[in-house]
């Protein structure tokens, strides 16, 4: 076991650090140890964290398991036979496994020469029906249209060449012609077998997943990272919660004082607030700096600290 955990690790790292990237908080809370039962063996693994990293992990441990334990006896060399495995089909089931839940197309390789696609007048509306079809399935947060139609224009620009801004509003017009394509065709079945849902193909594959993408601005001010709740004794719930919530009272009280010395101004009290948190030791710059650079996180956190004043 330790020498297959060993090959699961190294093999997933491409993985996992594409997971980490996609996500809000790339900040790996992952945690791995080995507990003996005996004094030959290693055969207990623990895993601790939140990451979603630590899922894909768990779920790469379980494949590769069955996967040797279905040819025990008949393998020459387990671990290469498990690296193969992993490298070939698991992680990319894992992947096509993981948007198919969330609603969308599995693969999108071949959307271009399906029948939905040959319907749209040119290869530039097959290449937005293929970004589209794609992002619908993507981990990473999305915030609003507009946001969407950045990301399509800079994949427009990678595969046709010149620069993103040059694409915006064909992509907007672009979309819309999708759009209305995909809500033509004939209807597609949301629900089961058993019980039956017609939606046009557009609302099926692309709506209901896009929606499902987490926003940036469903992330906290202050994460765990960001200050003294990082280092909490995880050994006594009750007393994580207090000092959580203290911590907590802390960093709204340096906000409000902020904005105590700038109340007609909410954008500049939250930067000096921030500066102050900072100065403080409660949160490391990274933390604001992030906050300061994504408007829209920015722009809610100026309102709910406008009402605490």
């Amino acid at each position: 076991m330790p020498e297959l955990l060993d090959v699961i690790w190294h093999e997933t790292r491409a993985s996992r650090a594409a997971i980490h990237r996609a996500l809000p908080d790339t900040r790996c809370d992952l945690r791995i140890s080995t507990s003996s039962r005996n004094r030959q063996r290693n055969d207990t693994v623990l895993l601790d964290g939140d990451c979603v990293c630590r899922d894909f992990l768990v779920d790469m441990l379980v494949e590769c398991h069955r996967h040797l334990a279905d040819r025990a006896g008949e393998l020459v060399n387990p671990l290469g036979a498990a690296r193969v495995h992993l490298r070939k089909k698991a992680a990319h089931d894992w992947i096509r496994r993981r948007r198919t839940e969330v609603g969308a197309q599995a693969r999108v390789d071949r959307i271009r020469e399906s029948a939905m696609a040959l319907g749209l007048p040119d290869e530039f509306h097959r290449a937005l029906l293929e970004y589209l079809a794609d992002e619908a399935g993507v981990m990473a947060p999305l915030d609003s249209q507009e946001a969407l139609l950045r990301r399509l224009a800079t994949r427009c620009a990678a595969e046709f060449g010149g620069a993103a801004e040059h694409y915006r509003a064909q992509v907007a017009a672009g979309v819309a012609l999708v759009e209305r394509h995909c809500r033509s065709g004939t209807r597609v079945n949301a629900g089961t077998p058993a019980e039956p849902e017609k939606v046009t193909w557009w609302e099926r594959y692309i709506e209901r997943p896009m929606g499902r993408r987490p926003r940036r601005t469903d992330k906290p001010i202050a994460t765990p990272e960001c200050g003294d709740a990082a280092n909490l004794p995880a050994h006594d719930p009750e007393q994580v919660a207090d000092d959580s919530a203290e911590f907590d009272a802390r960093v709204v009280a340096v906000l409000v004082a902020a904005l105590r010395r700038q109340p007609v101004a909410p954008d500049a009290a939250l930067r000096a607030g921030l500066a102050d948190l900072v100065a403080q030791g409660l949160i490391p710059q990274w933390c604001a700096v992030e906050l300061c650079e994504d408007c829209n996180r920015f722009a809610v956190a100026a309102k709910e600290l406008s009402a605490l004043a």
